[in-house]
């Protein structure tokens, strides 16, 4: 996703690539490739519905930071809100069944995590650009590795640290400032 996102925003919003941000996005690939260890092979249905995912929501980044160029992170919120519950909508009404009130409890607290971080990724595409703020989200990696490792006694092995060492040095490349442009006096 960090990947289409930063071809989109190069292409379409003028953003600058440097070589950071591309060492960044490298590095944060790589570091996602060496925690999850795909099997290789053959291609399956699965891996290209993820693409897909990827390419969807590379396109969705590029056009929140278009959007923050003319609206607010509230406005932008609230309109994502309308457009995936009405996405949502008509497929739930095949499978919907009442959950419990326990099940109603967790919905709650994962919709106001869930609409907080969209909000924090609309207001950071204001402030910086989305080459920027993207390549973050391969932190979820790492970040949901050590959660299972906490909460879950999952085991953390040497490939996990590895990948988790590069995303997050990637990520420090991506925070370099750009060198300044400077204009040549004619």
């Amino acid at each position: 996703m960090p990947i289409w996102t930063a071809i989109l925003a190069a292409s379409f919003l003028s953003e600058r690539m440097t070589p950071w941000k591309i060492a960044a996005i490298v590095l944060g690939l790589v570091g996602v490739i060496v925690i999850v260890r795909p099997a290789t092979g053959e291609i399956n249905p699965g891996q290209l519905i993820a693409l897909g995912a990827a390419m969807g929501f590379g396109v969705s980044m590029a056009l929140v930071k278009s959007l923050t160029r003319t609206e607010s992170a509230l406005s932008i919120l609230f309109w994502m809100l309308v457009v995936q519950s009405a996405a949502g909508f008509v497929p739930t009404l095949f499978v919907w069944t009442w959950p419990s009130v326990y099940v109603w409890a967790w919905v709650g607290v994962i919709a106001v995590c869930g609409t907080f971080s969209h909000y924090c990724l609309a207001s950071a595409m204001r402030y910086a650009d989305a080459t920027i703020v993207v390549p973050m989200d391969f932190l979820r990696v790492p970040l949901t590795a050590t959660a299972g490792w906490l909460l879950y006694s999952e085991r953390l092995d040497a490939w996990t640290v590895l990948g988790a060492a590069l995303i997050l040095g990637g990520n420090l490349l991506n925070l370099k400032p750009a060198s300044p442009v400077v204009a040549r006096a004619q």
